[in-house]
């Protein structure tokens, strides 16, 4: 930890950045996260990640490509519901030439009909490879947000997709260029990178983002459902926090190890005792503003549902008693210093928490935080959830 120090502030045009200087390591990491609402054409979005990387100034995609490939490093991006991430990492010494290279990419402004062409083929090609794959299961949990704006799909439409002119994607673009951008840069950094941080996105002009209140609707909370037939079934349960708190949007990571991870998790301790062997068992978490939806998935006979069901409910009240420190501290809190000695990671993690909690939090402030949880205090947090809106949802194929 010597020498390791966390700084958080704000750039001369509102966008917030994080940084996590590490001297002795060998490695710099970067990153950018852009948030949005989704109130326009499903897809759009992602489209617009794509066209990011097709032009930087002069530059058009091949020499992009060749100037990351001469510098050993890539620019990576993806795009979620409600944010849109860049990142790279590399050695010190190419640093600066590959900030500036992003940094040319995301203010890049003269997209046009060229870049639109080369950028729908390959979308138009992620959106067959998606609709291929049964992914039943996380299209519900898309869907489970109260807010319609956030459960369309993040790939969007081909065919509406196509349509679109280069007006409506300059104007979805432009949202993205708000002042709750917020940067993370990690690792053997100079004072002259940082500043290069400064100088380049701190130029960025910035706008306040107005977030238009959540839409007028009627929110589907049926406990059960059924989708598809077949013999095999994919049992999805789910559990929707409306107003979660900043302790339990913590927490949230402690209650999945403890209970789903490793044969010694609650998990696969009730599960197997009552006849039930699981392979594996997919427990997770996601969210969004203050809605927090916690869940877990697997694998039955169909034969097996009415002695499983009953379950559920035993399951609940059984991990209420999970020694949730002992099998989650040595992980969660001892190892998070680990972060500090990889800067990829360590700013992955930083984006991780930024979307649970709307704003940057540092390594050292989660690890405060996360020292004051008790088996007690983490079972009461448990109990939380379980009194949440419960789904069940039992996946099968046609």
């Amino acid at each position: 930890m010597s020498g390791i120090s966390e700084r958080c502030g704000k750039l001369k045009n509102g966008a917030t950045l994080l940084t996590c200087s590490a001297p002795h390591l060998h490695s710099v990491a970067f990153s950018v996260v852009m948030p949005f609402v989704p109130d326009g054409t499903p897809g759009v979005y992602h489209l617009i990640e794509h066209m990011f990387f097709e032009r930087a100034g002069s530059r058009r995609a091949e020499e992009i490509n060749a100037e990351q490939t001469a510098r050993g490093s890539d620019i990576n991006a993806y795009t979620s519901n409600h944010y849109m991430c860049f990142n790279f990492t590399c050695r010190p010494e190419v640093f600066r030439g590959q900030l500036q290279l992003l940094y040319e990419m995301l203010s890049e402004r003269g997209f046009g009909e060229e870049e639109l062409e080369k950028v729908l083929p390959v979308i138009r090609n992620e959106i067959y490879e998606g609709d291929f794959y049964d992914a039943r299961s996380g299209e519900l949990l898309q869907e489970l947000w109260f807010d319609s704006r956030y459960i369309s799909s993040v790939l969007g439409s081909y065919g509406v997709l196509e349509q679109l002119s280069l007006e409506e994607i300059a104007q979805e673009r432009e949202k993205l260029y708000s002042k709750d951008m917020c940067l993370f840069l990690a690792g053997a950094f100079s004072a002259e990178d940082a500043q290069a941080v400064l100088d380049t996105f701190g130029s960025l002009p910035l706008h306040a983002r107005k977030v238009p209140p959540p839409r007028e609707e009627e929110k589907v909370t049926r406990a059960e459902n059924r989708v598809g037939r077949g013999r095999d079934l994919q049992v999805l349960v789910t559990y929707h926090v409306e107003k979660a708190s900043f302790e339990l949007k913590m927490a949230a990571h402690w209650l999945r190890g403890a209970l789903f991870d490793g044969l010694d998790s609650s998990f696969f301790t009730f599960f197997n005792e009552r006849g039930f062997q699981f392979y594996s068992v997919d427990g997770n978490y996601f969210v969004l503003g203050d809605e927090l939806i916690f869940s877990y998935l697997v694998h039955v006979e169909k034969r097996d549902k009415k002695r499983f069901a009953p379950l559920i409910d035993e399951f609940e009240k059984f991990a209420e008693n999970t020694p949730f420190c002992s099998l989650v501290k040595p992980f969660l809190h001892d190892n998070c210093v680990f972060l500090y000695d990889n800067p990829e990671r360590l700013c992955s993690h930083y984006v991780d928490t930024w979307i649970d909690f709307s704003r940057p939090v540092t390594l050292k402030e989660e690890l405060e935080f996360c020292e004051s949880f008790t088996d007690e205090r983490l079972k009461t947090l448990w109990k939380e959830i379980c009194s949440s809106l419960r789904r069940i949802f039992y996946i099968a194929k046609e």
